[in-house]
């Protein structure tokens, strides 16, 4: 991993200035894999870079072996963790994007990516096999869809979806910690962050029954004497908790990846989500949720579920939970 920030040289980016958004392509045996990822990288008239890992030629298990899974998920760690911005401070990659072979088993590219990505699926419904050839095999095939998917993603809701993210609102529910959001009984946002990464639901979906109410200084008062400001609007849980979007402090948890470290699915997922959110950057940087209840109320071994530590039962005014549900705070016991 490069250390240090250091601004992007033109030479180093495809196409004309501007943001450089990432594709990662799953799902392509090898014959199919790297030329794709070239043929968008060669494309002078794009931003977009991609890479690529060859999957399996077996059609009916593509995502049964697990190593180029990691593979892909290793080499966007790489990007998004150089810590390269350019001039106008916007991060590299300015986007993160999986377009994926729309077969059964593709939810395992999720527990690698999790919702740090924007889904792409890649379907040719009108395929008509010839000499029983799956079109992943065919690079021309490969490649008119990828043009296509990513024209889409520049455009409609994807596009809306991103300048949302973008804006940082305190009361957005996409930008929640899903893990620790409860939805009553035993569900929580991540249940639905999931069917969206697979196309099951929309963003309204994902957002139905959600409580979002505006907090005056009297029923926020210790976090207002904390962050600052009057009035804000936040999203609150089946348990009551108020999950206030903080940018005070910012320590948040991003970290890189050591030289020396194994690397696995819950890892790259871990540092891929504390950077991302369907694909947009979090901004800013080690943002998080103050989650605490309303008025003078504190928590009593009130648990929480944390990505680094599991299970938690948390004490006090309020608790850290980040955009990957690293869970901090002043009083932590782990459940037995």
């Amino acid at each position: 991993m490069a250390k240090g920030k250091r601004a992007l040289p033109r030479t180093e980016k495809r196409g004309p200035p501007g943001p450089t958004p990432l594709l990662v392509i799953a799902g392509l045996p090898e014959a199919t894999a790297g030329p794709a990822a070239a043929t968008i990288n060669n494309n002078s008239h794009s931003r977009w870079r991609a890479i690529a890992s060859a999957f399996t030629n077996r059609d009916e298990a593509i995502y049964e072996t697990p190593r180029a899974v990691l593979e892909l998920g290793r080499l966007a760690c790489e990007f998004a963790m150089n810590g390269v911005r350019d001039a106008d401070g916007i991060p590299a990659p300015s986007r993160l994007a999986v377009a994926f072979v729309d077969v059964p088993g593709f939810e395992r590219l999720w527990e690698v990516f999790g919702h740090a990505v924007w889904p792409i699926p890649l379907r040719l419904p009108d395929w008509t096999w010839p000499k029983g050839r799956h079109w992943r095999h065919e690079i021309e095939t490969v490649n008119r869809l990828l043009r296509s998917s990513l024209a889409a993603t520049q455009a409609n809701a994807a596009e809306e979806l991103r300048l949302r993210l973008e804006a940082g609102r305190t009361d957005d529910i996409l930008l929640l910690p899903g893990r620790n959001f409860h939805l009553g009984g035993n569900d929580r946002l991540i249940k639905r962050f999931r069917s969206f990464m697979s196309g099951q639901i929309d963003a309204a979906d994902v957002e139905k029954g959600v409580r979002v109410e505006k907090f005056a200084y009297e029923r926020l008062a210790e976090f207002y004497n904390r962050v600052g400001g009057r009035g804000k609007c936040f999203a609150v849980d089946s348990r009551d908790v108020v999950f206030a979007k903080s940018n005070n402090g910012q320590d948040g948890w991003q970290r890189k990846i050591p030289a020396n470290a194994e690397i696995t699915a819950a890892l790259l997922q871990l540092n891929l989500e504390s950077r991302y959110r369907f694909g947009t950057p979090l901004k800013p940087p080690g943002f998080q949720h103050d989650a605490q209840l309303e008025g003078k109320a504190v928590f009593t071994h009130e648990p929480f579920d944390c990505a680094t530590k599991g299970a938690v039962n948390m004490s006090g005014d309020h608790v850290n939970v980040f955009p990957n549900d690293v869970v901090t705070g002043r009083v932590m016991d782990h459940k037995s």
